[in-house]
């Protein structure tokens, strides 16, 4: 996932017009989030969604996120972990006696 912060205008019908075109590769469905400045005057549409809502993420875009950071990392730097690093995080975190089992 990606994400740009620009500028715009809500014209009187309530469209947006951003200030300078967005550098994406393709066109794509994309969620907006507008932030006003406290002094603007906004008459509210009925079908706009609030910020409060929580986005829809599922589990499988979650697990693809944290594929696409893990493939960022070099196979040489993977292996400068410990091989008991999940059973003795706290040994390598905090100096905790190690687990030996």
């Amino acid at each position: 996932m990606q994400a740009f912060e620009t500028t715009g205008t809500i014209d009187p019908t309530g469209r947006l017009t951003l200030d300078q075109p967005l550098q994406v590769a393709h066109s794509a469905k994309v969620r907006v989030i507008v932030l006003l400045a406290e002094d603007e005057n906004v008459v509210p549409i009925e079908d706009q969604t609030e910020i409060s809502e929580s986005p829809d993420f599922s589990a499988q875009s979650f697990l693809s996120m944290i594929d696409e950071i893990r493939a960022q990392v070099p196979d040489e730097e993977w292996k400068k972990l410990p091989t008991d690093l999940s059973k003795n995080v706290d040994h390598y975190l905090y100096g905790s006696p190690k687990v030996e089992e």
